[in-house]
């Protein structure tokens, strides 16, 4: 064997595996342009639009305007499997709209259940053609009942189901217990996070807890701004004022997002969300400060319920005192009831401990509606060119 022999058999190593690299570029086609910085917005939303595409011949991924008792909202309809149970989410605030947010939490879910979104009446995404001066009178506790209705039985008509799970956040638990008291049959089981104890009471607890945890920090700035804001003092804010202040010193004591003393970083989840266009997602804030000075009356003052009851509860939540929740969840009855504590999470339990959250949901709540459902085995995949 010649010496320039011997180093060719050495090198065919070498040219195979450099021919199987080429073979592999080419059937994988030209590499994607590089990306240029800074991104645009539509660069980031397309990108995470692309990631959450659902890709099975069995799913759904719907945005659409609904007709709900003279206002347009906009829903969402996502899952891997449309037959799998109905999970709908109704948002807090009141008027916190959280269609653009869900890229950030909700995609793990999607593999077990039909997840539904919508935001709600002249909020989020249908802030900007609503006419806020006539709906202004109709933003009541009893018209966002009837609203959730309305959703309820177009998700159950549009996918043929006969019930599915509500989850209520925050200012969404309220109406939602109404809900599901006059309709139980159109529900597997409620379910609520941020759960407010109702009444006058939740916000006595709070401002008392806040005092306590000033007091222990000696923080003389928040006991001073607090002192005004005491049940029963005059000249200090009222109402979703009141409300308002007090939280601010909530989220600055890990009684929002635990970790963060603010919710910059929540607002800021829908400039990217693909559900809002650039105007939508810079109204969100205006949208949501009318919304929440606008709503008016809460939810049900009832302990009975026929159907299931869930609370998940951040252990530090101040938004929706923990203490409070769990009263009032002592005192209601149900077929079955449920208290889950997240141990560090507060007001946003599904952004805090996601992964805690998926196990929830898949291991408590989706027996109930009967389990997700199995996949077709597809003997000959389609072409994807």
């Amino acid at each position: 064997m010649t010496k320039r022999f011997a180093h060719l058999v050495m090198l065919a190593p070498v040219f195979t595996a450099q021919l199987v690299v080429a073979q592999v570029m080419a059937a994988q086609g030209p590499p994607p342009p590089p990306t240029v910085f800074p991104m645009s917005r539509d660069t980031i939303i397309g990108r995470i639009a692309d990631l959450r595409r659902i890709h099975t011949p069995e799913g759904i991924e719907v945005m659409e305007p609904v007709e709900v008792n003279g206002s347009t909202q906009w829903i969402s309809i996502r899952g891997l499997n449309r037959a799998n149970p109905i999970l709908l989410f109704v948002h807090g605030g009141p008027g916190s709209a959280m269609l653009a947010s869900t890229w950030a939490y909700q995609k793990p879910w999607e593999d077990f259940f039909t997840v539904v979104n919508y935001d709600q009446r002249a909020v989020g995404k249908n802030w900007s053609p609503a006419d806020t001066g006539r709906l202004r009178p109709t933003m009541t506790s009893e018209q966002h009942v009837q609203d959730a209705e309305v959703i309820v039985r177009h998700v159950l008509k549009k996918l043929g189901q006969q019930r599915l799970i509500v989850m209520g956040w925050s200012a969404g638990t309220g109406f939602t217990k109404t809900l599901v008291q006059r309709h139980p049959e159109l529900f597997h089981a409620w379910v609520g996070m941020g759960v407010g104890g109702g009444g006058t009471g939740a916000r006595d607890v709070l401002y008392e807890r806040l005092m306590e945890i000033a007091r222990a920090a000696n923080d003389t700035g928040a006991l001073r701004e607090l002192d005004t804001m005491k049940p029963g003092a005059t000249g200090g804010p009222r109402g979703i004022e009141r409300a308002l202040a007090l939280r601010k010193w909530a989220r600055i004591y890990d009684g929002g997002w635990y970790g963060r003393p603010n919710l910059d970083l929540f607002f800021k989840l829908s400039d990217w969300g693909p559900e809002y266009s650039t105007g939508e997602a810079d109204a969100l804030i205006p949208a949501t400060q009318w919304g929440a000075r606008a709503i008016t009356g809460g939810g049900t003052s009832s302990r009975s319920f026929a159907v299931p009851m869930f609370f998940l509860m951040g252990r530090y939540d101040l938004h929706t005192p923990y203490e409070s929740a769990r009263a009032y969840f002592d005192q209601i009855q149900a077929p079955r009831k449920e208290f889950i504590t997240f141990e560090r999470a507060a007001h946003f339990v599904m952004l805090e401990e996601p992964g805690r959250f998926l196990m929830t949901l898949v291991n408590e709540l989706l027996p109930l509606a009967g389990g997700a459902k199995t996949f077709p085995v597809i003997a000959t995949p389609p072409a994807r060119r």
